[in-house]
C-alpha cells in the first residue's frame, strides 16, 4: 500500500521557543473560537475541527510535540473558557480530552518516522486506524465531562461524541498533511472542471434523496477526482464532500433529538469517513504511480553514467519536437573519442567511466542551449541542433574539438590528454519528418566519421560545401 507523505513546513524555527509558544496559542484561540461557532448552544458539537486541525499544526512541525507546548494549548483554551464563564469541572475534563486526542494522535503518527531526519511517510488505512483508535479513547473523557454539564446519558453521548471526532479527523487531516501552498495547476482548460462539477451534481443529488444510503453517492465522483486531480486537491474535495454530508445529517436527526438517533447518526458518519478514505487512497496511489513513471522515465531517457540523454531518450525527444515543429533545417553531429579502447586497456573501464563521464559534461558546456546531447552507445555521442543552418553545425563542431583537445582527466598519478573526431552532416527535416530525416542524417554524419578517422582524427569531416568556408589550417 502506498504511503502518504507529510512535508515538515518551515514556517517556524525550532530555536525560537518563545514565539513558536505565542503563535501556538493565538492559533489555538482562533480554531477553538471558530469550532464553537459552529456548536449550537445546548447540543453537542456537530462538528469540532480544533483537535483535527492542531494535530496537523504538530505534525507539519514535529518539535511542537513537547509537553510545554501542549501545556500552552490546555492554558489558552482553559482562559477561553474562564472568560466566557465555563469553569466547572465538566468543561475542564472536555477540554483534557481535546488535548488528550491531540497528543494520542500526534503521536500515534510520529511513531511511524524510522528517524528524526526521515520524512513522515503513513499508510492511509493506518492513518483512518489511528483515528479511530484515539477517537475511542479521548471520547471517554470528553463524553463524561459533557454528561456533568448537560445531565444527559452516558451512554449516548459517547457513540455520538466518538463519531464526531473520528468522522472529523479522517476529513480533515489528509488535506491539512498534504497542501504544500498550491492547488491550482499549472495550465488550465474546460475539461479539467468535469469531474469537479459531477461531484457537485453528486452531492447536490445526494442532498435530495435523503436516507444514509444516499451519502454514496458522491463516491463515484470523489473517485474520478482522484484519478484526475492533484493529492492536496482530492483531499480538499473530499474534505468539503464530507463536511457537507456530516452538516446534513446532523441538519436532519441532531436537532429533532440526537438520543432517539443515535444508531442514525453514528452510523452516517462511520459511513461518511470510510467514504473519505477511499479517494484519499486512490490519489496516493496514482501519485505513487505517476512518480513511478516520472522515475522509469528518467532512467529510460537518460544515461546513468554521462548523465546525458539516451539512444532511446534522443528519440523520445525528437518524437516530442516532431508533434510541434513544422519545416525546420537539422544538423547532426557524431563524436568519437579518439583510442578510448586503449585507455580501457590500460587503465581499467573505472578510469574509462570517469574519461566518458568528463568527456559529456564538457560538451554539454559548450553545446548548452544549441542542441541536444545524447550518448548513442560507447565511447560515441551525438549532438542534434535543430533551426540552425550547416555553417553553425560546424563552427560548434569545432568548439567542441577545440575544448576536448585541451581537456585533461587526471587518474591516480597519470595525467590523460583525450582527443575526438566529428561527422557533421546537415539537412532540412519536412513537417512532422523530423525523426526519419535524423535518421538520414545521423548515417550521413556516421560517413563523415569515419572520413575523420581515417584522415587522422582530431578533425570535423563535413560536406565539402560547410568544410570550404570553415575549414582551419590546424584541421588539415
Amino acid at each position: 500500500m502506498h504511503k502518504l507523505t507529510i512535508h515538515p513546513s518551515g514556517l517556524l524555527k525550532e530555536e525560537n521557543p518563545l514565539f513558536n509558544t505565542a503563535v501556538l496559542m493565538a492559533a489555538t484561540l482562533v480554531v477553538y473560537l471558530v469550532s464553537s461557532l459552529l456548536q449550537e448552544p445546548g447540543h453537542l458539537a456537530l462538528f469540532w475541527p480544533q483537535n483535527a486541525l492542531m494535530v496537523g499544526v504538530v505534525l507539519r512541525f514535529p518539535f511542537l510535540n513537547r509537553p510545554r507546548y501542549y501545556f500552552s494549548c490546555l492554558f489558552s483554551v482553559l482562559l477561553c473558557n474562564i472568560a466566557i464563564g465555563h469553569n466547572n469541572i465538566g468543561a475542564l475534563l472536555i477540554i483534557l480530552s481535546n488535548v488528550a486526542f491531540i497528543c494520542i494522535l500526534t503521536n500515534a503518527i510520529l511513531y511511524e518516522r524510522k528517524l528524526p531526519t526521515d520524512p513522515l511517510k503513513i499508510n492511509v488505512l493506518r492513518l483512518y486506524s489511528y483515528c479511530l483508535i484515539t477517537a475511542l479513547i479521548s471520547s471517554l473523557l470528553g463524553s463524561y465531562g459533557y454528561n456533568l454539564v448537560s445531565g444527559k446519558p452516558y451512554e449516548t453521548i459517547y457513540p455520538v461524541w466518538f463519531s464526531e471526532q473520528f468522522s472529523t479527523s479522517v476529513l480533515i487531516l489528509p488535506f491539512v498533511l498534504t497542501w504544500t501552498g498550491s492547488l491550482l495547476p499549472k495550465s488550465f482548460n474546460f475539461r479539467q472542471t468535469m469531474p469537479a462539477v459531477v461531484l457537485a451534481l453528486s452531492l447536490t443529488a445526494s442532498s435530495q434523496s435523503g436516507g444514509i444510503g444516499s451519502l454514496a453517492v458522491t463516491l463515484p465522483a470523489l473517485i474520478w477526482c482522484a484519478i484526475s486531480y492533484s493529492l492536496p486537491v482530492t483531499c480538499l474535495l473530499t474534505q468539503l464532500t464530507g463536511i457537507t454530508e456530516v452538516l446534513m445529517v446532523d441538519a436532519h436527526w441532531m436537532y429533532s433529538s440526537f438520543e432517539g438517533h443515535v444508531t442514525q447518526i453514528v452510523s452516517a458518519r462511520m459511513g461518511i469517513a470510510s467514504i473519505a478514505i477511499s479517494p484519499v487512497i486512490v490519489a496516493v496511489s496514482v501519485q505513487a504511480i505517476n512518480t513511478l513513471v516520472k522515475q522509469l522515465s528518467a532512467r529510460a531517457n537518460y544515461d546513468f553514467l554521462t548523465r546525458v540523454h539516451s539512444r532511446f531518450g534522443l528519440y523520445e525527444k525528437l518524437r516530442i519536437q516532431n508533434e510541434k515543429a513544422g519545416n525546420t533545417a537539422l544538423n547532426v553531429l557524431l563524436l568519437d573519442i579518439d583510442h578510448f579502447k586503449t585507455i580501457n586497456d590500460t587503465h581499467g573501464h573505472d578510469c574509462g567511466d570517469s574519461v566518458l563521464t568528463e568527456f559529456a559534461r564538457r560538451v554539454k558546456e559548450v553545446v548548452g542551449e544549441e542542441g541536444i546531447v545524447a550518448r548513442m552507445g560507447g565511447e560515441e555521442f551525438a549532438v542534434v541542433m535543430p533551426n540552425a543552418c550547416g555553417d553553425n553545425g560546424y563552427r560548434l563542431a569545432e568548439e567542441i574539438r577545440a575544448e576536448i583537445e585541451q581537456m585533461e582527466v587526471q587518474w591516480g598519478s597519470d595525467t590523460l590528454s583525450l582527443t575526438v573526431s566529428i561527422g557533421l552532416s546537415h539537412g532540412q527535416a519536412a513537417r512532422r519528418q523530423l525523426v526519419d530525416a535524423f535518421d538520414k542524417l545521423l548515417s550521413e554524419a556516421d560517413r563523415y566519421l569515419y572520413q575523420s578517422k581515417r584522415a587522422g582524427r582530431n578533425r570535423t569531416c563535413s560536406a565539402a560545401s560547410i568544410m570550404e568556408k570553415y575549414l582551419e589550417p590546424s584541421a588539415i
